[in-house]
């Protein structure tokens, strides 16, 4: 997602909803725009195989086609990294959490993704509701890179709850720890809020690596 800062406002397709319209939110606090994307992956990049490909959601499957014939939502939303940096008006397409539920009911007060390679976060099922299942950027699939071929997105929470490469989605009454919630991150990360860090907000960001731009096992 190497993209020039761009501005907008989002515009949904059917009875879709999501939060925020683009770049008419403004900046969060602590934040700073950049050009381009940093990509980053917490554990080794997975393998997919798009053919056998199906996400879980509670216990409905949904092969990559499916899914892209449920795409309700279009429009422009900005991405937030909680290291500081901010992408503007990023074109986006994919599934309102919302129409979602209607073949999957949120059963619970969380919704906890998990990656192909093992990657987890959590959200409350209040902010879940407000999100997307992302499928698309820039009127094309996810790269590899990206998180091809879905991954969750929430304009008012930090990345690190955009879990790439999703594999599954469970509905839990009790709340669990996430890979970067187990490592001090706030439970939710709500970027109004600056919710960086667990308690007092007193926390430091843990090293990142860069993804290399070629990854082995392609995902297109």
């Amino acid at each position: 997602m190497d993209e020039d800062v761009r501005t907008g406002s989002g515009s949904w397709v059917g009875s879709g909803t999501a939060s925020g319209t683009g770049t008419e939110m403004g900046l969060p606090p602590g934040q700073r725009w950049v050009r381009r994307f940093i990509r980053y992956s917490a554990l080794p990049p997975p393998e997919v195989d798009i053919e056998r490909y199906r996400l879980r959601v509670a216990d409905v499957e949904l092969s990559y086609g499916e899914l892209l014939g449920m795409i309700d939502f279009r429009g422009r939303m900005d991405f937030h990294c909680v290291t500081g940096w901010s992408v503007a008006g990023v074109e986006m397409e994919g599934i309102t959490f919302r129409g979602l539920g209607r073949i999957a009911e949120p059963r619970g007060r969380y919704a906890l993704f998990t990656s192909l390679e093992g990657y987890t976060s959590i959200v409350p099922i209040e902010d879940y509701l407000k999100g997307i299942l992302l499928l698309r950027i820039d009127g094309r699939p996810l790269s590899y890179e990206e998180g091809f071929p879905a991954r969750p997105f929430f304009e008012h929470l930090y990345a690190w709850k955009s879990a790439k490469w999703l594999r599954s989605i469970d509905f839990l009454n009790d709340y669990v720890d996430g890979y970067w919630e187990a490592r001090g991150y706030h439970e939710r990360g709500n970027v109004w809020l600056e919710e960086r860090f667990k308690g007092s907000g007193g926390g430091r960001h843990l090293a990142r690596s860069p993804m290399r731009p070629e990854v082995p096992g392609g995902g297109r």
